[in-house]
Order: C-alpha cells, then sequence, then structure tokens
C-alpha cells in the first residue's frame, strides 16, 4: 500500500462519524498550524511538554557526547548535561554550568537560537487559542417531527450557552440524503429546508428552528423507517456576531434519522418566578414528551 492510498480519517460533523478518504496523501503535518487549533487543551499542552523534553533530550545527549563541552558536570552524570539543556534553552543560566570548549559554544548557540523561536512560537500559538472566537450554542439532543399551528414540522431547539448577545444570528438547516438519479446512481444530494424564521435581530436564550413540512419539503411522508433506509442526515449552521469578543461566531450540528422523534414535543423551559424575573431551565432543555402516549423523555 502506498502513502497516497493509505488515507487518513476525518471528523465529519458534530456527531463524529469517521470517513476514511482513500488517494488522499498524509498532509497533515504539512498543515501543523490548524493541526495545533484543533487539538485539546489537554492535547496541546501534552504534545508541549513532549516537544520541551524530546528537545533537551536531544541538546543533553550533545553535550553529553562532546567531553569538557560544559564545566563543572560530572563526565558520567547525564542529568547534568539534561538540566544545562534546560537552563540554556530558557536562557536562565544559574552561574554554575557555562559552556567550556568550542563544540559547546557552538551547540549552546544552537539550543539558544531554538529555544527564542520555540518561546515565540509558543507565545503566539496559546494566544491564537485564546484569542480564537467560538460560540457557545447547545442544540437540542434530538429533534421532533409533530403537529403545529395547523402544520405538520420539524422542529429543532438551540440555546446561547453564554446569555450574552450574538446580534444578526442566521441559521441555515439542510437535507442530505442519498438518493437514485433517473440513470440509476446512487447520489448524495443536498436540499435546503426552508425556515419559519430564519434570522433573528438577538439571540440571547433560546430559539426552536421550525421547517413547515409541506408540499414543498423533501420530507413530505416520510416516516422513521423510511428516513432510515439510506444515508440521511440533517444539518445546521448558524452563524452571528458576538458582542462580547466583537467578532463573527459559528455553529454546527447534525443529526442522523434515529435522532428524530415523531409526535414528540419539546418541554418548555421558559418561565416567570413570582418576582417576575424570566428564568430559562437549561436543565430540562433536552427533555421531550409525547404529544400522544407515554413519555418518551
Amino acid at each position: 500500500m502506498t502513502r497516497t492510498e493509505q488515507g487518513r480519517r476525518r471528523t465529519v460533523g458534530a456527531d463524529g462519524a469517521q470517513i476514511r478518504a482513500l488517494g488522499q496523501r498524509l498532509a497533515k503535518w504539512r498543515d501543523t498550524y490548524h493541526l495545533v487549533l484543533s487539538l485539546t487543551w489537554t492535547q496541546f499542552f501534552g504534545a508541549l511538554l513532549f516537544a520541551f523534553a524530546l528537545v533537551n533530550l536531544l541538546f543533553g545527549t550533545l553535550y553529553w557526547l562532546l567531553p569538557g563541552s560544559v564545566a563543572n558536570t560530572k563526565a558520567d552524570a547525564f542529568l547534568d548535561y539534561f538540566f544545562f539543556s534546560i537552563e540554556t534553552l530558557a536562557t536562565v543560566g544559574y552561574g554554575t554550568m557555562s559552556p567550556a570548549s568550542i563544540p559547546g559554544h557552538i551547540v549552546a548557540s544552537v539550543e539558544i537560537l531554538t529555544g527564542m523561536v520555540g518561546i515565540a512560537l509558543t507565545t503566539g500559538l496559546v494566544f491564537a487559542r485564546f484569542a480564537k472566537p467560538t460560540a457557545r450554542i447547545l442544540f437540542s439532543q434530538r429533534g421532533v417531527i409533530r403537529d403545529f399551528d395547523g402544520q405538520r414540522v420539524l422542529m429543532l431547539r438551540m440555546a446561547n450557552e453564554r446569555h450574552n448577545r450574538i446580534v444578526e444570528a442566521t441559521a441555515r438547516v439542510s437535507l442530505l440524503r442519498s438518493e437514485i438519479t433517473a440513470q440509476g446512481e446512487s447520489f448524495i444530494r443536498i436540499h435546503d429546508l426552508r425556515l419559519l424564521r430564519k434570522r433573528t435581530p438577538v439571540f440571547v436564550l433560546t430559539w426552536t428552528l421550525i421547517h413547515p413540512i409541506d408540499e414543498r419539503s423533501p420530507l413530505r411522508g416520510l416516516d422513521a423507517a423510511q428516513l432510515t433506509e439510506s444515508f440521511f442526515r440533517i444539518v445546521i449552521s448558524v452563524t452571528g456576531h458576538d458582542e462580547t469578543v466583537a467578532s463573527s461566531v459559528y455553529a454546527g450540528r447534525e443529526y442522523a434519522a434515529e435522532d428524530l422523534v415523531f409526535d414528540g414535543r419539546f418541554v418548555d423551559i421558559l418561565r416567570m418566578t413570582p418576582e417576575g424575573e424570566r428564568v430559562v431551565d437549561l436543565t430540562r432543555f433536552h427533555d421531550i414528551e409525547q404529544t400522544s402516549g407515554p413519555d418518551i423523555r
């Protein structure tokens, strides 16, 4: 198997589905900046610690292989050279150990340059990760298909977890479905689902997206069994301007056929206290109750 045939796994969508792309070159390390930004904080600091230890082991070994390169060290004490490497890389020499030969000065100079570049890159990456604008939008774990206001509709609920203002928020809902063309070929088509309200001037609390399943809807006449017969995904994308960070933010979510509940209803999470305060109860955000029959929460 060649390198291009090996492919690599890619995560698509918010449901963590994995797709192996064959014939794609392994270019992960050619896009290091994007890779670092996509790591979790635990993975990021773990990789940083590993790189720090690896670099110091490398330079410590070079000093150790050059007898007399570092003053005030024991010839057979590798840890002396390792800790001297740490002090040199961070430019915090304590004065006890120092380069004692021309080869030692050359290696120390290279390590100092490596440390300066490494500190600059690490500082930039940490700042980029902290400064990256993100949205904290909570999506319902499931969607519902029910009768609402005299028609059949698809409902998907979301909430702004930060409770700040996302202005000019726009939502788009699309249906990805495997279909058979007139030539008998299987083809994945994307259908944009019309929403009763696709834009809101201010997104602060909750927002329920409603798609009317009318004669123009690709969901018309489909039941749960028909939805699961072929590849089926409902994709939500939300964009808006976060006033706090003064930048555009984005959030997305995918739903499979099994994530849809027929004839269900989202539990109401908005209420008023006796003092007149409006409360959003996110502890019941994902709860769904049956409009007829047993509770399916």
